[in-house]
């Protein structure tokens, strides 16, 4: 099949395969949906950058993806739109030049599978046009791993310092993917000491690996004040629940499963005959190259295994969406191992059901972003039902952040404490959810209100109850 294909024919496809996953992930970012932790993002960003870093210091995350955004806002300014396009941003890096470091060590074929594999493990797209820093993770983590793989082979400085850069970006991004960065410097150390080469090629790659690891200390010691703050605030009170053998089980569904039955065990499948083809290129001399594949894929397996340990020494502080900066590496591993061995017909077989598996999920994204939600009715309800004189209510005080989206303060306010007896409003439009109790038909006729239901609605995950609280006959208004 490489005899068949031009140099330009295999950019051109490669180029094509990028194109076509920014079309999708652009074509999912035209709608106003947000939930608690973006809604948590675009209010930071209002902030200047000193805020943002003390904003962030008085969170549970380092601060570079929301120093990035917020340079992204100065420019291009902070719509929801252009929040989403900068999430966009590091996976279109990953098609792009990381498809062309893979193709450099691994062939057109792996990169082409790459590219596909990235964009349609089901955890993926979803994430990518999130406001939130999961995608920059992504690229970093992946780009560790690959210059990683570089630095072993070369040697050669340019490699550990982009090691450095993307090491120290990581951990500035995201805790658990600073965890993986570790265990990257850690597979890294073990190959460059038990490389089969000279002893002074060794000691050269060892030295690299001192210094890098020093440099990458250096850039991130400025935030271990902080991170200790907020790792003794976690310890003290977090929202993540208790680690079970069930809550294991649920990992797999939450990365791999799509819309239709059995995907997640398709997913399964394919890692284990990765695994398969690791242990062959291992074992027929490819060493290098099995070796490192296998290390991207114990790369998640790890960081995962560390946030369980982590949360049950400590208390619970870890979820599966913590290991999507590793979607990457794992695009890698299969890219790497199923491309390998695999003759024409059995690659084919392959990128058609990436692609297959690329439209399903692209459905089911659509669905997730446009159809799923009750954004756009609950907006359209709300302005063409609230008065001048009537103020929208919400009872779940945790919300506030994806409320203060949508209406300014002097359009609501918490039912919680709400003087009913001097209330001046005519109608009070109460977002009522679970967390809190519906006010009584009796409660509100004791000070003179009545409610009517007015239907389900929703943003995003938060779904509600709106009523129209309104005064009862005769029943005079407050000034």
């Amino acid at each position: 099949m490489n005899r068949k294909l031009t140099l330009g024919q295999k950019t051109g496809l490669l180029a094509a395969a990028a194109l076509l996953f920014l079309i999708c992930y652009l074509s999912l970012c035209f709608n106003n949906n947000i939930w608690t932790d973006e809604a948590f993002t675009i209010e930071l960003l209002h902030a200047d950058f000193a805020g943002i870093i003390h904003g962030t210091a008085s969170d549970v995350h380092p601060p570079l993806y929301y120093l990035i955004a917020k340079c992204f806002v100065l420019v291009f300014g902070s719509s929801l739109l252009s929040l989403k396009i900068v999430s966009i941003i590091p996976m279109l890096l990953c098609m792009t030049w990381g498809a062309a470091v893979i193709w450099k060590r691994f062939g057109f074929h792996a990169a082409l599978a790459f590219d596909f594999l990235l964009g349609v493990i089901p955890c993926t797209m979803e994430y990518a046009v999130q406001v939130r820093m999961y995608s920059w993770a992504i690229f970093f983590i992946t780009f560790m791993g690959l210059w990683a793989y570089e630095a072993y082979l070369e040697r050669k400085w340019r490699y550990f310092a982009g090691i450095v850069l993307t090491s120290a970006a990581a951990a500035y991004t995201h805790y658990f993917a600073f965890v993986s960065a570790i265990l990257i410097y850690g597979f890294l150390f073990l190959a460059l000491a038990f490389a089969p080469v000279p002893a002074g090629r060794r000691r050269k790659g060892l030295l690299q690996w001192l210094l890098s690891v020093c440099v990458s200390l250096l850039l991130f010691a400025p935030w271990i004040p902080y991170m200790r703050l907020q790792i003794k605030g976690v310890s003290k009170n977090y929202w993540i629940a208790e680690i079970t053998g069930e809550t294991v089980k649920e990992f797999f569904p939450f990365l791999f499963d799509m819309d239709i039955p059995g995907t997640t065990a398709v997913w399964l499948v394919l890692l284990a005959f990765g695994v398969a083809a690791a242990v062959r290129m291992i074992v027929c001399g490819e060493r290098k190259e099995g070796t490192f594949a296998l290390l991207c894929l114990l790369t998640p397996v790890l960081t995962a295994v560390t946030g369980i340990v982590a949360s049950n020494l400590l208390r619970p502080v870890f979820i599966v969406r913590y290991l999507l900066p590793c979607m990457g590496l794992v695009a890698v591993f299969l890219a790497v191992t199923l491309c390998r061995y695999a003759p024409r017909p059995v690659y084919i077989a392959l990128l058609v059901f990436l692609f297959c598996a690329g439209l399903v999920d692209y459905k089911q994204s659509v669905y997730r972003e446009y159809e799923w939600t009750h954004t756009a009715e609950t907006e359209a309800f709300l302005e063409s039902h609230v008065g001048e004189r009537d103020i929208i209510a919400y009872n779940y005080e945790s919300y506030k952040f994806v409320y203060d989206y949508y209406w300014s303060d002097e359009e609501k306010m918490l039912w919680q404490g709400t003087d009913l007896d001097n209330c001046p409003y005519e109608t009070i439009w109460l977002l009522d959810t679970i967390y809190w109790p519906t006010p009584t038909d009796a409660y509100l006729a004791e000070h003179g209100w009545q409610r009517q239901f007015m239907g389900n609605y929703g943003i995003e995950h938060n779904d509600f109850k709106i009523y129209a609280i309104t005064r009862l006959p005769d029943t005079p208004a407050a000034d």
